[in-house]
């Protein structure tokens, strides 16, 4: 089994459809088979933001964005403690100018000791920065 910390903007893909969802449908076809997802708590509520939004731009019904949130919470993701995370999270938002919340994904790979799958370009250079191992969401083929 290979451990990865994913980030919002890799499960969002997942859940609205959007330019690299054939990747992130890759990536969660093997997820429980070959791999284990781990995700801070808060990261469900970034990907219902994004639901939230596509709402607000009109391009989801409000009961097609109900069942996208029932689909989002039923994905077997390891969800971890956002405390735990919280004092790394903030040093690495400050060192690489990235708002704590995207930070504490790197940090939680960190403390994992896995890579991070991210389609945040700016958040993959903090990562970089800090000595987490990056894998990139288009290495897992459609």
């Amino acid at each position: 089994m290979i451990d990865y910390v994913v980030d919002a903007s890799v499960t969002a893909q997942y859940i609205v459809p959007d330019q690299l969802t054939a990747y992130a449908d890759a990536l969660f076809a093997q997820l429980g088979d070959t791999l284990k997802l781990h995700i801070p708590e808060f990261g469900l509520l970034e990907c219902a933001n994004v639901i939230w939004k596509q709402v607000r731009y009109g391009n989801l019904t409000t009961n097609e964005a109900e069942t996208l949130v029932v689909d989002l919470a039923a994905l077997p993701l390891i969800i971890v403690s956002s405390s735990a995370l919280l004092k790394r999270s903030l040093q690495i938002g400050l060192s690489n100018q990235l708002a704590v919340y995207d930070s504490a994904y790197i940090a939680l790979a960190e403390m994992l000791g896995c890579p991070l799958i991210t389609a945040d370009s700016k958040q993959g250079t903090a990562a970089k920065s800090v000595g987490v191992q990056l894998k990139p969401l288009t290495d897992f083929a459609p």
